[in-house]
């Protein structure tokens, strides 16, 4: 297996990867869904709404806001965590929103009991409140996994694709009609003898368009089958990166647990 990095930022990462099967690809893929930890508001105890939204509402807005920690491995999850879920300062932490209208009530009002964790982002609307309403509450906010709920999710837009290989034939006559109907725009014409070129294979779609518009077949586009362009986005709780290599350890974690219980039971 090889991975060739193809961009990265804070919140997305996309990377080939070699010689592997769609399953593992997709395994990438459901572990930055579902079994990399993350912290959320899971539980919350309001004081005080006059706002207009039901205190439902409030909670299910809550939930989804991302949090993110500086060293999200001084928390556990609470099954791991040695007061077995009981709550402790490492599996817990406080939270409070206090707040009077009028205001625009944000994710950056939240307060939390450890100084390293805060809302990933500050200007997430949570309510807006008119003059003399209030809001008053506090809550707990605790690591776990999206499998358990969606709002431990970190990964958002987690997907991938075969790697599609672009065959331009020697009997291109550089109409140009292919470069037109593209909508990923990965097609010019060469200068010099006006043939197609390819610009950018790792962002085609394998849609064919350019093959059903080319009358002399000079284009071919198949799939590799054992090549793979991962796209992973954050909600902004964990970096990318981060988040990866969350993946890749638990599959490995799974595959050595696995691996022992099958030496067990031979």
């Amino acid at each position: 297996m090889k991975v060739e990095l193809l961009e990265l930022a804070e919140d997305r990462v996309r990377f080939l990867l070699r010689g592997v099967t769609p399953a593992f690809a997709n395994g990438i893929r459901r572990a930055c869904l579902a079994e990399v930890p993350s912290l959320a508001i899971d539980e919350i105890s309001i004081y005080d709404n006059t706002s207009v939204l039901f205190d439902e509402q409030l909670s299910l807005r809550l939930g989804l806001v991302p949090i993110k920690a500086e060293d999200l491995s001084l928390y556990r999850v609470p099954e791991e965590c040695d007061c077995g879920g009981a709550g402790c300062p490492a599996c817990q932490v406080g939270m409070t929103l206090t707040a009077e209208g009028p205001a625009t009530v944000h994710s950056g009002d939240l307060r939390f009991g450890d100084p390293g964790v805060k809302a990933a982002f500050e200007k997430i609307p949570i309510a807006i409140l008119g003059e003399g309403e209030k809001l008053m509450l506090e809550g707990i906010v605790t690591l776990n996994r999206g499998a358990i709920h969606t709002k431990w999710q970190a990964g958002t837009q987690c997907g991938f694709k075969n790697l599609p290989q672009i065959r331009i034939g020697e009997n291109c006559e550089g109409c140009g009609k292919c470069v037109d109907v593209c909508p990923r725009k990965i097609l010019a014409t060469g200068e010099g003898d006006g043939k197609v070129k390819v610009t950018d294979p790792t962002s085609c779609s394998l849609c064919k368009l350019c093959v059903v518009e080319c009358e002399i077949g000079a284009i071919e586009v198949v799939p590799i089958k054992d090549i793979f362009v991962m796209k992973i986005d954050t909600d902004g709780s964990i970096s990318a990166k981060d988040l990866v290599e969350g993946a890749a350890a638990e599959i490995k974690r799974r595959a050595s647990s696995l691996s022992q219980r099958l030496g067990e039971l031979s």
